[in-house]
């Protein structure tokens, strides 16, 4: 089966391990000092992955691009946060620098106001919409054709049916698909407000701190990473999330079904793997690996031996989202 893959990355030495693997298609962020000196990158401000997840400067980036066009590989530039009037003077020239390389294909966006002014300006490079589109209906992917959009990063909540009714209606477009290593249980990755109110209610100096236990995505990554498949119960009972301690796939974003049951429907479909924080995003040796299994998915059989090489468990069929949530 032909699986085509997409992954962050933020720097060149891991742009040959990711043509290696036979992924042609990357995303990144990109941050310079001007931005980050007014609108500091811990609360991902301007592209929602942060500063550890941009590459940093026009010299830098530079040297990615060109090397990215070396191997071959395409590059979608991040600007999906949700902006301020004074941040769109920033916002364009940087879409204009980065996109000025060949290697750049395009950007993806969610914000609104930054729609229309691509579209005003005539961009001439493809736009992509973030998660942070909030995509849950096939009318949802209509109104944004009217910008000239040329794929939709589907939202990590919906049901494999739900999915299925946007590609039949849709067959024009690309879309991404989260799968594996996605680790959130919010919709769309909105959680910075749970990250805000933890840090602020310890009187800690960081807005966001996801790798630590004050979070609920740092009970996620803490548990991952420990191999301890469980839910900080004192988590749970505080903010009455509501979350099934019994439910172990609620720690593993996994989508492996979604590989098997989609692959009839469309051609177009590019999975996206992706991590909250760091846990993934640029340590690609970790994900190495699962790589050829996830490629070679045909049937039950081989999902569920791959479930279980990945997350050290096997599936229990719920609490994925693949399936009704337990949340």
């Amino acid at each position: 089966m032909n699986i085509k893959f997409t992954i962050g990355i933020k720097n060149i030495e891991n742009l040959k391990k990711i043509k290696d693997n036979d992924i042609s298609n990357i995303y990144c962020g990109y941050l310079d000092n001007s931005a980050v000196n007014k609108w500091p990158s811990s609360f991902c401000i301007l592209n929602r992955r942060g500063e550890n997840a941009s590459i940093y400067g026009r010299e830098d980036f530079k040297r990615f691009a060109l090397e990215a066009k070396k191997q071959d590989i395409k590059v979608y530039v991040t600007f999906n946060g949700l902006y301020t009037s004074e941040q769109y003077e920033w916002i364009m020239e940087a879409i204009r620098y980065v996109s000025l390389f060949d290697s750049v294909k395009g950007i993806i966006v969610n914000d609104m106001g930054l729609l229309l002014r691509l579209k005003q300006i005539g961009y001439n490079k493809e736009i992509v919409i973030s998660t942070g589109g909030t995509t849950f209906n096939s009318s949802t992917v209509s109104f944004y054709k009217q910008f000239g959009i040329t794929r939709v990063v589907l939202d990590r909540q919906l049901k494999t049916e739900e999915i299925i009714s946007i590609l039949e209606n849709h067959k024009d477009i690309d879309f991404e698909i989260f799968i594996a290593f996605g680790n959130c249980l919010f919709v769309d990755g909105f959680c910075s407000f749970l990250h805000t109110l933890e840090t602020q209610e310890d009187n800690k100096k960081s807005f966001y701190n996801a790798n630590r236990d004050l979070t609920m995505c740092g009970v996620i990554h803490l548990s991952q990473r420990n191999n301890k498949y469980k839910v900080d119960t004192e988590f749970n009972n505080k903010y009455k999330i509501g979350i099934n301690k019994d439910i172990k796939n609620l720690v593993t974003g996994c989508n492996l079904c979604n590989l098997i049951k989609l692959k009839k429907y469309s051609n177009k479909i590019i999975y996206k793997i992706i991590s909250r924080g760091n846990v993934f995003i640029n340590e690609f040796d970790i994900i190495k690996p699962y790589l050829n299994k996830l490629i070679n998915i045909e049937n039950e059989v081989d999902k569920d031996f791959v479930f279980k090489k990945i997350f050290n468990y096997s599936c229990n069929k719920t609490g994925c989202y693949a399936n009704e949530k337990n949340i």
